[in-house]
């Protein structure tokens, strides 16, 4: 076995020593892999700002979609609530596990504009509870408009069997079509208090507010040291294996006699065949050349 040689203590000790440096680069990559990815939690001002309901023109410009800094921001709005044309939205997760609905319902605001408002979370598919009457105010979270094509399976094929009570996804451009409103405002609000509140506000589960949200930032500097010290490992065993595979397959000192020796040899075989062609191309000269007429030998003069 040729590579037995891999089995002597100092091989062994070697091998070992390879092994150790290697899971060291490994995990001082994996280290400097850590550092480059870094989370940046919001200063104490920050996230109190965040929490801290701000009107929904301030977080909505003109009726464009919420960016994401808005998104989960504590929100308040006023307005009057139309229980006629509230809708369930099926296969909504609550923070437990559970699965339900979201009762949504429009709320018109007193410039002429609506907002979608999702009152709460049933475990069960329920008739939507009245709304309170008159000028409310609801205060919660703000979510993003939701695209028809981004709804679960069940929930498409739920609103597709029961259009009149459910909707498969809180999609603005559904809503319009369905809600006799025009002007939607491009996101909607996951209430947690309305007030006044209404008689049947204890029947819905409100939703609760996500945590804030963190910033997070790459260092290249550590993305480079991370490649480094892989590279280290990767180039050790690259090494190591080349080492002893050409320890182990030794070049032959007479397979290389043996190969000078050819080499020598079709080097003359080639020089002979170049002088025997030059012979030949001699010896087809000087025949041509007899071939030719001789001129006439000149006449003696008198």
């Amino acid at each position: 076995m040729k590579y037995r040689f891999l089995l002597r203590p100092a091989w062994l000790a070697a091998i070992t020593a390879l092994a150790v440096l290697t899971v060291a680069f490994v995990g001082l990559g994996m280290w400097q892999w850590s550092r480059a990815h870094r989370t940046h939690k919001l200063s104490p001002k920050a996230a109190a700002a965040y929490v801290t309901p701000a009107p929904l023109a301030t977080l909505l410009s003109d009726g464009a979609p919420a960016t994401d800094d808005a998104l989960g921001h504590a929100v308040s709005v006023s307005g009057v609530f139309d229980g006629g044309h509230q809708l369930l939205v099926p296969d909504r997760q609550f923070p437990d596990g559970r699965i339900g609905y979201i009762v949504i319902a429009p709320l018109k605001l007193a410039d002429g504009s609506v907002v979608v408002i999702s009152r709460g979370w049933t475990a069960q598919q329920i008739t939507p509870p009245a709304v309170p009457g008159g000028q409310v105010t609801v205060t919660g979270w703000l979510s993003g408009a939701e695209p028809a094509d981004g709804a679960p399976p069940a929930a498409a094929d739920a609103a597709a069997k029961d259009p009149a009570h459910l909707i498969a996804s809180v999609d603005v451009a559904s809503l319009v079509n369905i809600w006799p409103y025009s002007d939607v405002d491009q996101a909607y609000i996951n209430a947690l208090t309305v007030t006044p509140a209404g008689p049947g506000s204890a029947e819905l589960t409100v939703l609760p507010a996500p945590a804030p949200p963190h910033t997070s930032s790459w260092y290249i500097l550590n993305v480079g040291y991370t490649l480094q010290w892989w590279l280290f490992g990767v180039v050790g065993l690259w090494w190591f294996v080349t080492y002893v595979r050409r320890l182990a397959n030794p070049t032959d000192p007479e397979d290389e006699d043996d190969e000078d020796a050819d080499a020598d040899e079709d080097a003359d075989e080639d020089a002979a065949d170049r002088d025997e062609a030059d012979q030949d191309e001699g010896d087809g000269e000087e025949a041509e050349d007899l071939t030719q007429p001789q001129p006439a030998p000149a006449a003696p003069a008198a």
